[in-house]
């Protein structure tokens, strides 16, 4: 167990990456995050090639990104860090999460017609099942990609049309990993190669496309409502073993309204209706985990796209979430505290996240 117990830690700290039962994704925002992550039909920044590539039509300036840099993690990773003897016994973390996500942007342009950017992460997730026997239920992987796409509208501007597509190449791994498989033995005992390192070292590149559409009705003052569909990753992104983001369709409605100098934005999704991801539990059509709510009042709209001061808060399924972001200068700083369901179900297994982002934007 002394042993585990080292591969374990080396693991949270060289590979910065893994995963649990939860949605698979390429990249997410952390102004989203703060929303609940309903962003089908609000998304109107430079990350909305993530959620709807419709949405470029909602983009009001010309927005260039020239770096954005956040990281994510979970409450068990601070919680290892001040325990003592975190790392003396496997039987400790067993049924806990460690998360941890870093991701950079570069160069990212988005307007009312086109838009690109460029990026790459890293994402651990790592999970101990079983006491006994331990097992690893593990994602960890390296990705850098870019993402483009371009909206037309139509009907006198009520009904919007997307076309995207992201081409990303992965690295890493995704499967169980138990005590006594031939890569963990190999790596406990010293050897300089490793059949587990030769599948870190493993790249897939996939490119998938992305359609959205968003209507805008007409004839409601001050709210400026609209319904969206958006039909994520067609045909899916297979890393073979890196894992599998698969094709989803998502749909949202959103309202943006204006009061005493505030600029409000309510939304709502559901995510993956046709359940892709396999989150709805069996014998059920549905599922609450993937129906998110947020709002969002923001101040002072600047030339980037962006406001000066915005605060937001969200329902993520079965959990709150809460965010905000300072604006002055061209400097950003995105913040976000939520929670994602690892369980198998709704309301199961709660994990507790942060995220944080700076941002070089103009």
């Amino acid at each position: 167990f002394r042993n585990f117990s080292i591969l374990l830690f080396l693991w949270i700290i060289i590979f910065q990456i893994v995963h649990a039962s939860e949605p698979d994704f390429l990249r997410e925002s952390v102004r989203a995050r703060g929303m609940g992550n309903a962003f089908t039909a609000a998304a109107n920044d430079e990350m909305v090639l993530f959620y709807n590539p419709a949405g470029l039509r909602s983009i009001i300036y010309n927005i260039y990104q020239i770096v954005g840099f956040n990281t994510t993690f979970n409450e068990n990773i601070n919680n290892l860090g001040k325990s003592s003897g975190s790392f003396s016994s496997i039987g400790e973390l067993t049924g806990k999460n460690i998360h941890n996500e870093i991701d950079i942007g570069l160069l990212s342009h988005v307007n009312s017609r086109f838009g690109w950017s460029v990026f790459g992460n890293t994402y651990t997730d790592l999970q101990v099942r079983n006491p006994i026997f331990p097992y690893f239920q593990a994602k960890l992987f390296l990705q850098y990609g870019i993402v483009f796409g371009m909206a037309w509208s139509f009907m006198d501007y009520q009904l919007d049309l997307g076309f995207g597509g992201k081409l990303v190449t992965r690295k890493g791994i995704d499967r169980k990993l138990h005590i006594a498989d031939e890569e963990i033995i190999e790596l406990i005992e010293d050897k300089k190669t490793t059949k587990l390192m030769k599948l870190a070292q493993t790249s897939e590149t996939s490119l998938a496309p992305d359609l959205g559409i968003i209507y805008h009705f007409d004839g409601v003052q001050n709210m400026e409502p609209k319904v969206a569909i958006s039909l994520k990753n067609i045909g899916s992104h297979d890393f073979k073993d890196a894992g599998k983001v698969p094709m989803t369709m998502d749909i949202g409605i959103s309202t943006n309204s204006e009061l005493n100098g505030f600029d409000i934005i309510l939304s709502a999704d559901y995510k993956d209706l046709f359940d892709g991801q396999q989150m709805v539990s069996e014998g059920n059509l549905i599922s609450d985990r993937n129906v998110k709510l947020g709002v969002e009042f923001g101040w002072n709209r600047l030339f980037n796209g962006h406001h000066m001061l915005s605060l937001r808060a969200g329902r993520n399924g079965p959990y709150n979430s809460v965010g905000w972001t300072t604006n002055l200068f061209g400097i950003k700083i995105d913040f976000a505290k939520y929670s994602e369901e690892i369980g198998g179900y709704s309301g199961e297994l709660e994990d507790k996240r942060t995220s944080i982002q700076f941002s070089l934007i103009f």
